[in-house]
């Protein structure tokens, strides 16, 4: 056993580093590694001049480096149509050109609407324009409705007017899109900074004028959003590293014992000492994540949330311009048993988005 540790933290710190390790046993080289879905990634929003192309050159150059067999690009949680705006439309040449390696979701036009339409306001007509839009991001080609945005704290990382984005999880249009989700058996890719109960603001986003000071509790309506259609799948994406911390692996057990329909993807930006960090600082899987993730071995995947650019991983995987958090992914993979490591580097992924 101790033979076993040593060679998965030996392998996790050559990952890390980006070097080219072979395992002590049988010299096998890294290009031997399980295969992986990336359910979770971006172009850096630029506009809608944006040069996307590159950006995917980008993209695939780095799937190919490290052992990424297909990628799932979306559109980010917009609240407005903003300059950074855009949508499925703008991802399809994705898809188109790279079939079996791209895939696509859609919903940023789904998110504004909910954002700006009060609870009262949702009336049956602005239900027949969000189900009509659902419909012609479905027609495109989605894989999955995301990433929708319930709870989004503003990163100072990100600049002082990173978005800060709430709104309730029982919203009508909310349960709206688990219905027709559901209907066309699309996952919904979920951004939900976990509020247990009301909490003050962490000291680490306090530079952000837009968060409040005071974060106001949100699971229970996350609940009534879960239980609402038992046939809707919701995949909460950012689990291992999230800006609150506030998934820890007995509250991740607690959510995946209650709820069937619902499946997280991992973001390991970085180790960190906090239980909800997945890895430890020196790049090592937690005893306590592996035990949860081997208790329930078809509900995890993972979710960068890298933004491709030009001239390479632009935000949301670590330093900006690096590759760090894609490695970070890789290593807790390969920390992983082999059956475990396949269905959570890309058989989970196959199955719930029904990926060729």
């Amino acid at each position: 056993m101790n033979q076993l540790v040593g060679r998965r933290a030996w392998a996790v710190s050559c990952l890390v580093l980006g070097l080219g390790c072979a395992w002590a046993q049988g010299g096998t080289s890294t290009d031997s590694r399980v295969p992986m879905v990336d359910v979770h990634t971006h172009f850096q929003s630029g506009g809608r001049n944006q040069n996307f192309s590159a950006a995917l050159q980008t993209a695939l150059s780095k799937m190919d480096e490290l052992g990424i067999r297909q990628t799932v690009l979306m559109p980010p949680p917009l609240v407005g149509e903003t300059p950074n705006y855009y949508d499925i439309e703008h991802l399809r040449f994705a898809a188109d050109k790279h079939p079996g390696r791209v895939a696509i979701m859609g919903g940023s036009s789904l998110n504004v609407m909910i954002h700006n339409t009060p609870t009262a306001e949702v009336t049956d007509a602005v239900k027949a324009r969000f189900k009509a839009r659902f419909d012609a991001i479905v027609a495109q080609g989605a894989v999955g409705i995301g990433e929708m945005g319930i709870h989004h704290v503003s990163i100072p990382a990100m600049g002082s007017q990173h978005a800060y984005e709430s709104v309730p999880a029982d919203h009508p249009l909310y349960l709206l899109l688990a219905d027709l989700a559901a209907e066309r058996g699309l996952p919904i890719d979920l951004h939900m900074d976990l509020v247990p109960e009301a909490m003050p603001l962490p000291a680490a986003l306090r530079p952000n004028p837009l968060n409040p000071d005071t974060l106001a509790e949100n699971a229970e309506a996350f609940k009534r959003l879960l239980t609402h259609n038992p046939q809707a799948r919701f995949v909460w994406s950012h689990v291992g590293f999230e800006p609150l911390l506030t998934r820890h692996p007995q509250r991740v057990k607690q959510w995946l014992q209650t709820y069937p329909n619902l499946f997280m993807s991992f973001r390991v930006n970085k180790g960190h000492p906090s239980p909800a960090s997945a890895m430890t600082p020196e790049g090592a899987l937690k005893p306590a994540w592996l035990e949860l993730i081997q208790a329930f071995p078809d509900r995890f995947m993972i979710g960068s949330d890298a933004f491709y650019d030009v001239g390479g991983v632009a935000r949301g995987s670590g330093d900006p311009g690096q590759d760090t958090g894609l490695r970070w992914l890789r290593a807790l993979v390969d920390a992983l048993p082999p059956e475990v490591a396949r269905a959570v580097g890309h058989a989970n992924a196959e199955r719930v988005y029904r990926l060729r």
